[in-house]
């Protein structure tokens, strides 16, 4: 069987599918690609990209792409004209209308070299509502030989007008031992991690929840070392809400993390699997957890704090998370956590 999209990890089925109908010339002119960060959406978008240009596409005894030929070589360097990609500004929550006109303008432009021009927009759910519809316009009536690839961690933001148009494909995870397998295959830096601290390598696999790319990034000394300190940060604030808290204490919990908003987004994950860690060990205590790689700490502190006091804790912590994806202050979200908190744990 032909070899399609080498680069990236699992996700056999979607990879057959894509594969075959990209061997055929049969290929949507939009993709949804949904999954979290570091699930494996760019890596998908940038495979497909060189296939579709791939100068060995209808050769069966050939992989796809080949990875070898100009154009394969170039859309892996970033260095093909036929293929771009609209990013949000890192210091910006969403992507403004202004910058998916100027990249819709394009796509009406004849491409340089290839059959088919290729566009890439990451983190599609930050388009304001006026961008998606502007985006919307094009992929009513695309150009002809144009494809759009949108990627997506939170598939939902998306307007409805915009999924109907476009093949939806979602990226799988990994079990944590698949995770495990493919970065000691791939990565010095996990092996040394298992080697001199095994409870610290599980700790990162876990982390990663299911997803290689994150994985990937986890095991570099900095994000490690970083990741290691945030997890500590978690388990301190679940120490201090699952007592009698005080609002001084809480909030000198939360003010050690970023409010940077991609991390404290992220921060506010994790906070959720611990919590949902604990109220599943509470009634299963030999459930799987997702976040505490040790049971007898998890069970430590639950030890005399009530499930409604921990769900009350998550739906704080789950609504705060949800105002930092609409874009509301960091700032002011981790002083009203810390509020919502207090009044979640006193009632």
């Amino acid at each position: 069987m032909r070899n399609y999209f080498s680069g990236l990890y699992g996700n056999d089925e979607t990879k057959l599918r894509i594969g075959k109908a990209v061997e055929n010339g049969n290929i949507p002119h939009a993709f949804l690609i949904g999954g979290p960060s570091g699930s494996g959406k760019s890596t998908l978008a940038t495979e497909m990209a060189a296939a579709i240009n791939c100068e060995e596409k209808f050769n069966p005894s050939s992989p796809l792409p080949c990875r070898s030929c100009s154009k394969c070589r170039r859309v892996f360097e970033g260095n093909f004209p036929d293929y771009k990609i609209l990013k949000k500004k890192k210091d910006k929550a969403t992507l403004g209308v202004d910058a998916v006109k100027e990249f819709r303008e394009d796509m009406f432009l004849s491409s340089t070299e290839s059959d088919y021009k290729i566009y890439v927009i990451d983190d599609a759910e930050s388009m304001t509502t006026e961008a998606q519809n502007a985006l919307l316009k094009v992929l009513e009536e695309p150009p002809k030989s144009v494809m759009i690839f949108l990627l997506a961690s939170e598939c939902d933001r998306i307007l409805t007008t915009i999924k109907s148009r476009a093949q939806y494909v979602a990226m799988g995870r990994f079990s944590d031992e698949e995770l495990s397998s493919i970065v000691l295959k791939e990565s010095s830096e996990a092996r040394m991690a298992k080697v001199a601290n095994e409870n610290r390598f599980r700790s990162l696999i876990m982390s990663a929840d299911g997803r290689i790319g994150l994985a990937k990034e986890l095991f570099g000394k900095k994000l490690s070392d970083e990741s290691e300190e945030e997890r500590a940060d978690i388990i301190a604030l679940i120490n201090a809400v699952s007592k009698k808290p005080s609002y001084s204490g809480v909030y000198s919990a939360l003010s050690r993390f970023s409010t940077k908003r991609g991390e404290f987004s992220s921060a506010l994950e994790k906070i959720m699997s611990a919590l949902r860690d604990l109220v599943v060990l509470k009634h299963h205590a030999e459930a799987k957890t997702v976040f505490f790689t040790s049971r007898e700490e998890a069970l430590s502190i639950i030890d005399g704090v009530s499930t409604k006091r921990l769900l009350a804790v998550y739906d704080a912590v789950n609504e705060t998370h949800a105002l930092c994806a609409k874009n509301a202050n960091t700032s002011n979200l981790l002083t009203n956590l810390c509020s919502k908190i207090i009044f979640a744990v006193n009632n």
